[in-house]
C-alpha cells in the first residue's frame, strides 16, 4: 500500500527547502544596477559600509568600470568597488590579517611581498626577544639560507609564517603567531620541514610567479584591482596637496555648508571642485559621488582633520630627525594665553644642519604648543621635559636656552633657566637682546610725562583721521605718506608714527585745518573742538622738540633692533652695533640736545612760530 504524506509533512519539507534556498547568495549581490545621475548637489557624509565578502566564494559587489573605462560593462567575480576598498587592502602586519583572506587580498599581499623589519626588538618577561639572526637558517654544510617566509609583527610582538598565514587552514603556531622565544630555532626548523608549510610555500611561489608573469586565471580582475588601487592613491595625493596649500597659507578649510556644488562649502571642497575641472582623477571621483557609486570619498570633516593631523606629525617627525641628526640643540620657550584663556607654551628648537654642497645652516623649527596649568618655573620646565621624553631627546645635549624677561623664565633662583642649568650646566642662558632693548625703551618712555603726552597726541591724531574714509581722503590730499598706528609690543617701530610729523608737520597741520572746516560744515562740534586743541598743542615748542628727539632716538634703536632680529647677522656685528647704540645715547645726552634744538628751530621757522613761543 502506497503511503501518502500528510499535509503537515509536506509543509515541513517545503519550509526546509525554502530555508536552504535562502542560504544561497542572491543574484543582486553580484550585479549592480545602473544609477541615474540626478544632477542635484550631493551632501558630503562618510559612512561605514557593511559590504562584506561571501564566506564561501569570497565574492563582493562589483563596480561598473572595465579595464578600458567602459562604464556600461558590469564585472563580477572578486572585483572590488570603491566602497569595499577599506576592507580590501590589508596592512603589511600579519596580525591585522583576518582568518579568511579573500583572493583579492591574497594577490595584493603577495605582490607587495614580505617585509622583514630590523628594529630593537622588545624583551619579554624572561628577558628574551626576537633577533634578526632567525631570518636566516644555517645548514650543516655551512650554507646560509634566508627564511623569506618569516615575518615579525611589531603590533603583536609575534612572528608569523607568511605563506601559512595566507594559504594554510591549520592552527599552526606560526599561523596564529609565535612569541615564545625560548627554543625558537628548533621550532623554526620543525615548521619549515613540515608538509603543511611546504604545501603553502609552493602555493605562494606559484601565485607570485603568476603575478610576475601576468598569467593568473583572474588576471583581468587583478588588473582592475591594481587600477582601482592606483586611483585612490592618486586621490589621496591630491587631497594632501590641497591640505598643504591651505595650511601653509593659514586659510580656513570648511564653510557653512559641507555640500558639493554649494557656494558656501569652504576652501577645501572649493579647491576640490576647481581641480576636478582640469584633473581626470578628481573628475572621476566627483562623477562617482554625484552618481552615488561610492560612499568613501575622503572629503568629510573628520577626514580633513585627520589629514591635517597626519601632515603635522610627518612635519614634526622630519624636523625632529634633523635635530637628532645634529645631536646638539638650543631651545626657545614662550608662554601666552589663547582665546580660551588657557596658557600655551610655544616650543622652538634650533640646531646646526650641515648640508653637502651648501655648507652650514642654522635651522630653527617650531614644534607646536604645550598646554600648561602650572606657570611657575618648575611647572614650565616639567612640561617641557615631559615633551622631550616623548620625542626621545636627551636634555644633556642642550647647549643653549633663550626666553623672555619674565621672572618665571629668567629667574636666577627658581626660573626655568636656573633649573635647567642645574640639570645641564652647558645649556647657557642667553636673554633675548631685542626684547630687553624694547623694555628699555618702554621704561624710558613711561618715566617721562612729556613722552606719555607726546605719544598720546600721536594716537589721537591717527584715530581722528582713520575714523572715516572722508577724513582719510582729506589727509591723503595734503601729505604723500599717511600717519601710522602705534605698536604696543615693538616700541622701536613707533618711528613710523613719528616720521610723518618729522618731515611733513606743516602738511599735517594743513590737513587738520581742512578737517576743521569739514567738521563745521557737518555740524560736528566735538570733532572741530578736538581738531582745534590738537593744532594748538602741535604748534607748541615742546611738541616740536619732542618730534626731533624721539625721531633721532628711535631711528638708531630701530636700526639695532632690526639687526638683532636678523638670522644672518654674526655676533661680532651685533656686538659692535650695540656698542654704537650705547655710544650714540651717551653722546646724545651730552651734545645731542643742542643739535635737536637747531633742527626744531628750523621746523618752527617753516611754521612761522615766533621766537618768544620757543
Amino acid at each position: 500500500m502506497k503511503k501518502v504524506k500528510s499535509g503537515a509533512a509536506k509543509r515541513r519539507e517545503a519550509a526546509a527547502a525554502r530555508e536552504v534556498i535562502t542560504k544561497y547568495p542572491k543574484l543582486t549581490q553580484f550585479l549592480k544596477p545602473a544609477v541615474q545621475a540626478d544632477g542635484e548637489s550631493v551632501a558630503i557624509t562618510e559612512t561605514n559600509n557593511d559590504v562584506t565578502a561571501n564566506a564561501e566564494n569570497d565574492s563582493v559587489s562589483c563596480f561598473g568600470l572595465s579595464a578600458e573605462g567602459d562604464s556600461n560593462m558590469a564585472i563580477c567575480e572578486c572585483i572590488p568597488t570603491a566602497t569595499t576598498l577599506p576592507l580590501l587592502f590589508l596592512s603589511d602586519d600579519p596580525s591585522d590579517w583576518p582568518e579568511n583572506v579573500s583572493d583579492a587580498q591574497r594577490c595584493d599581499i603577495v605582490e607587495r611581498g614580505v617585509k622583514q623589519i630590523e628594529i630593537d626588538f622588545p624583551h619579554n618577561q624572561e628577558r628574551r626577544r626576537f633577533s634578526v639572526t632567525y631570518y636566516k637558517r644555517q645548514m650543516k654544510n655551512g650554507e646560509t639560507i634566508v627564511r623569506s617566509w618569516l615575518v615579525y609583527s611589531m603590533k603583536s610582538n609575534k612572528v608569523f609564517c607568511f605563506c601559512c598565514k595566507l594559504f594554510g587552514i591549520s592552527d599552526s603556531p606560526f599561523r596564529q603567531g609565535m612569541n615564545t622565544w625560548e627554543g625558537l630555532s628548533k621550532k623554526l626548523n620543525d615548521h619549515e620541514t613540515g608538509s603543511t608549510h611546504l604545501r603553502c610555500f609552493e602555493q605562494w611561489m606559484t601565485l607570485r610567479k603568476g603575478i610576475m608573469n601576468q598569467t593568473t586565471i583572474d588576471e583581468h580582475q587583478y588588473k582592475l584591482l591594481q587600477k582601482e588601487r592606483k586611483f585612490w592613491r592618486a586621490v589621496l595625493e591630491r587631497l594632501l596637496d590641497i591640505t598643504l596649500f591651505l595650511s601653509a597659507r593659514n586659510l580656513g578649510f570648511r564653510g557653512s555648508q559641507e555640500v558639493i556644488g554649494s557656494k558656501n562649502n569652504g576652501n577645501f571642497l572649493g579647491l576640490f571642485e576647481l581641480m576636478a575641472k582640469y584633473d581626470s582623477v578628481l573628475d572621476e571621483l566627483l562623477r562617482r559621488i554625484q552618481k552615488k557609486e561610492t560612499n568613501e570619498h575622503y572629503l568629510s570633516n573628520d577626514t580633513q582633520n585627520e589629514l591635517i593631523e597626519l601632515l603635522a606629525k610627518e612635519i614634526e617627525a622630519e624636523n625632529l630627525s634633523k635635530v637628532k641628526k645634529a645631536k646638539y640643540f638650543s631651545i626657545i620657550l614662550d608662554c601666552t594665553p589663547d582665546v580660551s584663556h588657557k596658557e600655551q607654551m610655544s616650543i622652538i628648537l634650533r640646531s646646526v644642519v650641515c648640508i653637502p654642497g651648501t655648507g652650514i645652516n642654522i635651522s630653527e623649527n617650531f614644534f607646536g604648543y604645550l598646554k600648561v596649568d602650572d606657570t611657575t618655573g618648575k611647572g614650565l620646565l616639567d612640561a617641557f621635559l615631559d615633551q622631550t621624553k616623548k620625542w626621545e631627546l636627551n636634555i644633556l645635549d642642550c647647549r643653549g636656552q633663550s626666553y623672555d624677561n619674565g621672572a618665571n623664565m629668567k629667574g636666577k633662583a627658581k626660573g626655568v633657566q636656573a633649573r635647567l642649568l642645574q640639570m645641564n650646566p652647558k645649556a647657557l642662558y642667553v636673554p633675548r637682546a631685542n626684547h630687553s632693548l624694547n623694555l628699555v625703551i618702554v621704561d624710558g618712555a613711561k618715566s617721562s610725562n612729556s613722552a606719555i603726552t607726546f605719544f598720546g597726541v600721536l594716537s589721537r591724531l591717527y584715530t581722528l583721521f582713520s575714523s572715516s574714509p572722508a577724513r582719510w581722503h582729506i589727509l591723503k590730499s595734503c601729505i604723500p605718506i599717511s600717519v601710522k598706528p602705534q605698536s604696543d609690543t615693538r616700541w622701536e617701530s613707533r618711528i613710523n608714527c613719528v616720521k610723518p610729523l618729522r618731515y611733513h608737520l606743516k602738511e599735517i597741520l594743513e590737513a587738520l585745518e581742512k578737517l576743521e572746516v569739514y567738521a563745521l560744515e557737518k555740524r560736528d562740534g566735538a570733532t572741530a573742538t578736538e581738531v582745534c586743541s590738537l593744532m594748538e598743542y602741535m604748534m607748541t615748542w615742546p611738541f616740536i622738540l619732542s618730534i626731533v628727539i624721539w625721531y633721532d632716538v628711535l631711528y638708531q634703536i630701530n636700526k639695532s633692533s632690526k639687526l638683532l632680529q636678523s638670522s644672518t647677522t654674526s655676533l661680532d656685528v651685533l656686538d659692535s652695533e650695540i656698542k654704537a647704540t650705547y655710544t650714540f645715547l651717551q653722546q646724545y645726552r651730552e651734545t645731542g640736545f643742542s643739535d635737536a634744538h637747531m633742527k626744531a628751530s628750523e621746523i618752527a621757522e617753516v611754521l612761522d612760530i615766533p621766537d618768544k613761543k620757543r
